[in-house]
């Protein structure tokens, strides 16, 4: 069971290790994708327009890496099960956030009948699932049958 669990969660953030290490590969691409979504608060803005200043690379960019971090990193915390709670809700958040500034709601019926509506069920299902990783946390699988035999056999 343990092999299997292993299996699906390498299986389960492929998606976002894939897409980090892509995003990394293009960061020109991704970058320019982001540039017209990019929304810096005002409070972070000077911060951020000082960091630009030092590694010489627009925020946009510097954006695109801190994104390709994030999932390529958070993505190995869920596949070695190490802080799998805090990784999912990362990731959640992450998915919710692009998904929101990426697909046009305003017309629904168009949205759901085209690709991009396919690529929103994508999106819904893997916050469904990283849902459930955060619901089971660190959980591995035959730890729990062990301590219910455990407490089974202690109270016989």
């Amino acid at each position: 069971m343990q092999v299997i669990f292993l299996i699906g969660r390498i299986l389960f953030v492929a998606i976002f290790l894939v897409s980090g290490v892509r995003k990394l590969l293009d960061l020109a691409g991704t970058a320019h994708l982001i540039e017209g979504k990019l929304w810096i608060p005002d409070v972070a803005a000077p911060y951020a327009e000082k960091i630009s200043t030092m590694t010489g690379m627009p925020t946009p960019q510097l954006v695109a890496i801190v994104l390709a971090v994030v999932q390529i990193v958070f993505a190995l915390f869920i596949i070695f099960n190490v802080g799998s709670r805090f990784a999912a809700t990362v990731l959640a958040i992450y998915v919710a956030v692009a998904t929101a500034l990426s697909f046009d709601f305003s017309n629904l019926g168009e949205l759901a009948r085209s690709e991009a509506g396919t690529s929103l069920l994508k999106n819904v299902a893997l916050f469904g699932g990283l849902l459930i990783l955060f619901a089971i946390g660190s959980w591995q699988p035959g730890l729990i049958e062990e301590e219910e035999e455990y407490a089974h056999e202690t109270h016989a």
